[in-house]
């Protein structure tokens, strides 16, 4: 097939969903909701390789992930947002968040979509991450506008059978993308 792209790169990255892990034992997740605009996403995973050696050479390897560190800076990040990714409790009547030293974040499974240069998408799931408190940072308006967006980090670990991620990609023959947003995992996990 001369001239057919299989693959493509990326050119952008939108439509943040997430979904709040409401039984950890379980691993079951709420209804989706709509993320605010995402900006960027940095999804880091560390890895450490431990090797053996016999002989005076190298015999053997092995890998294991560690960390798995998330950064993520949207447009805004309105207070039901927070207390969803925070665990802080929010007085949606008076408009109110409290933050409380005795407050746990609840895991979180978080989906986007990146957009490629052939117009087809990718789709991820990171399925058990963990928020923590957005750093707080403001500058003064001067002559020329700058805007002053937030990043929120945290850390994803694996899940009870050891996913931490699930890629589905329109380019791939056979992959099930419809909808694929919408439930966690994309499909059952």
């Amino acid at each position: 097939m001369a001239g057919t792209i299989i693959n493509s790169s990326n050119t952008g990255i939108k439509k943040l969903v997430y979904a709040i892990m409401t039984d950890e034992v379980a691993e079951t997740y709420s209804a989706v909701k709509d993320a605010p605009p995402l900006i960027n996403i940095k999804v880091s995973p560390k890895s450490d390789t431990g090797k053996l050696y016999a002989n005076n050479q190298v015999v053997e390897t092995s890998t294991a992930i560690g960390d798995i560190d998330v950064e993520v800076e949207l447009q805004d990040v309105p207070l039901e947002v927070q207390s969803d990714w925070l665990g802080h409790a929010l007085d949606a009547t008076k408009g109110v968040l409290t933050y409380n030293l005795n407050d746990i974040a609840p895991y979180v499974a978080l989906g986007y979509e990146r957009t490629k240069a052939n117009g087809k998408s990718r789709f991820v799931w990171l399925f058990k991450l963990k928020f923590e408190d957005i750093d707080e940072e403001g500058k003064t308006q001067e002559d020329k506008i700058a805007f002053q967006t937030p990043k929120i980090k945290g850390v994803a670990v694996a899940n009870k059978i050891g996913v931490w991620k699930k890629i589905a990609d329109e380019n791939t023959k056979g992959s099930e993308i419809t909808d694929f947003l919408t439930v966690v995992g994309g499909v059952t996990v």
